[in-house]
């Protein structure tokens, strides 16, 4: 809510000091095509983290809140925790999320980065990866396009 009060007070802002509308929106349009190609590249990241991982059972324990990132569902794997590196998905959340399940994880254990991908998260950067990347490329298209228009 906050993003959109901030943005709303910015365009009057623009507009105010002349800035011409059509500027304005391509503004946004950038904006829009930075943030695609931002989560793009996470998803990529994300694919390339998970090749690093390896297979294993983890028993579901339950779902923490954290600050950060919302929630996130806790696996224990030979009697340690582990937090699932995605966020937990908040609808159906009983029908994803059995308490006491045990599944299939993936899972790395480094000094300094501890992952762990529940099949969940392998559909989210499954589906996540190629259509970021379709529309990272479908509107640098566009902007292409509407380039030499620009100019004049």
């Amino acid at each position: 809510m906050e993003f959109l009060i901030s943005a709303i007070v910015i365009i009057v802002l623009l507009l105010i000091l002349g800035v011409d509308p059509m500027m304005i929106l391509l503004g946004g349009i950038w904006i829009v095509e930075i943030f695609f190609i931002f989560m793009a590249v996470f998803f990529v990241v994300s694919l390339i983290l998970l090749f690093l991982t390896k297979k294993t059972k983890g028993e579901f324990l339950r779902i923490d809140p954290n600050e950060r990132i919302g929630t996130h569902a806790v696996y224990q794997i030979q009697g340690e925790e582990y937090n699932n590196s995605f966020p937990a998905e908040i609808m159906f959340t009983d029908k994803i999320y059995k308490t006491g399940k045990t599944v299939t994880v993936w899972q790395r254990n480094g000094k300094k980065l501890k992952l762990l991908f529940d099949w969940y998260s392998i559909i989210v950067i499954g589906t996540g990866l190629p259509v970021f990347t379709a529309l990272a490329i479908a509107l640098g298209s566009f902007l292409k396009e509407i380039a030499p228009y620009l100019k004049s």
